[in-house]
């Protein structure tokens, strides 16, 4: 017995999603446009203007750089406590 029917292409037997977009980058074709649309809306200009309106101060940065150093070194301090007290305790000591 033959079988009369056409073999599936691979693309008819997967579910791939339909999108607008190409599956294709076209980096070489794209990116320039990118860029130029990018200057035009002067996106890079807008991030550095957003960045310098953060309510973050150097001084609030050091502050809660101290903050979280001091309680990751507390929580070091006590692992290593209980690490030695444990070891020393097995030893015999």
């Amino acid at each position: 017995m033959q079988d009369s029917q056409e073999p599936l292409e691979l693309k008819q037997t997967i579910n791939l999603p339909k999108t607008s977009f190409s599956m294709k980058a076209n980096l070489p074709q794209n990116e320039p446009k990118w860029l130029a649309a990018w200057t035009k809306e002067n996106l890079y200009g807008q991030i550095a203007r957003r960045a310098r309106t953060l309510p973050f101060s150097p001084c609030t940065m050091a502050r809660l750089m101290r903050t979280g150093a001091s309680i990751w070194a507390r929580r070091l301090n006590k692992i290593l406590k209980d690490f030695i007290v444990k070891m020393k305790s097995l030893e015999g000591v």
